[in-house]
């Protein structure tokens, strides 16, 4: 047995509450939105746990320049 529910909302007050949220929650309501926040969500954990290493931005960029 299943129970639905209906909920209205308005566009502009979706609009309104994106606009308040700050630019980390921005990009990552973009990223959840673009379907690659499941991807990033894993990238982070596997990190958090020490399951991969990051590399440090002059690792990046070494021999670039």
């Amino acid at each position: 047995m299943g129970v639905g529910v209906m909920v209205e909302l308005k566009v502009e007050d979706i609009a309104s509450s994106i606009k308040k949220l700050g630019k980390a929650d921005k990009e990552m309501l973009l990223l959840l939105l673009s379907g690659k926040g499941r991807e990033l969500a894993g990238r982070v954990r596997d990190i958090k746990t020490k399951r991969v290493k990051p590399i440090t931005r002059e690792e990046v960029f070494k021999d670039v320049l």
